[in-house]
């Protein structure tokens, strides 16, 4: 295969104005400085990837301004529908993908293949937020794609599927059939890549069963989740971040840069 390389950006929680602040930090800066970043980097990643919370409230002029905004990016775009999202309209203005029955406000669930290897975005948005849930449907899904033999596959999603060791973000973000879920990402063990997430607005790796799971920092605001911190909190020290991930012949180098909040 001919070595290639993705950005992994999260949670910009764009707002329907461009001064728009969240945990009273400004979002859309970050997310405009963000996009000049990455169409700087000299090599051009082959993809970006945006793993939910692109808007704040899930509404049309955040939306409109979250559009106009990623069309700036040099590379394709691909989205999964985060807690703050709405797919219909992600559909509508950000151009995501339709659904097979047509139904604007089914799961934002779709695959695509980059140079030989298959990527699965699932949409787990969940009925209790800002928890996520796969349903019956979405796990026959990734079923059928996590067979033993087949090329490289990656998967998106939103939530963490299994506990983080942080009380407050363990009781509150995680998708709650995830180890269904991991018991059927077991199977492709062997030719899974990774899974790349965000929702928990902080850079971390898991491994289990030999399967990495990887989050990256939200594009604007971090959290605080140390094992002992038992409610939500900002943490207005660390900077914005994205990842850039590298995919070469039987591994993977996975890259965090920071950059100043303007």
């Amino acid at each position: 295969m001919k070595p290639f390389s993705f950005v992994h950006l999260t949670d910009t929680h764009i707002g329907p104005t461009r001064d728009y602040r969240r945990y009273g930090v400004p979002s859309y800066p970050c997310a405009e400085r963000l996009i000049e970043i990455i169409n700087a980097i000299p090599e051009q990643p082959a993809f970006v990837i945006h793993t939910g919370d692109v808007t704040t409230d899930g509404g049309p002029d955040s939306y409109r301004l979250a559009a106009d905004l990623f069309a700036r990016l040099k590379a394709p775009l691909y989205y999964v529908p985060g807690n703050h999202d709405d797919p219909a309209l992600m559909r509508r203005y950000l151009g995501a993908p339709a659904a097979s029955d047509g139904d604007p406000n089914a799961p934002l669930d779709y695959a695509f293949e980059v140079n030989g290897e298959r990527f699965v975005a699932l949409d787990l948005r969940g009925p209790v937020d800002p928890g996520g849930h796969a349903s019956e449907a979405q796990l026959r899904a990734l079923q059928a794609e996590c067979t033993p033999d087949g090329p490289p596959l990656t998967l998106f999603i939103h939530y963490p599927p299994f506990a983080m060791h942080s009380p407050w973000l363990d009781a509150h973000m995680l998708i709650d059939n995830g180890e269904a879920l991991h018991a059927i990402l077991r199977g492709a063990r062997d030719r899974l890549r990774g899974v790349f997430f965000g929702h928990v607005h902080r850079s971390g790796q898991l491994v289990r069963d030999g399967i990495t799971y990887i989050c990256a920092n939200s594009a604007f605001s971090q959290f605080v989740w140390y094992p002992w911190t038992r409610q939500p909190e900002t943490d207005h020290h660390h900077p914005p971040a994205y990842n850039h991930v590298h995919y070469l012949p039987g591994y993977m180098v996975v890259q965090q840069y920071t950059f100043p909040r303007p």
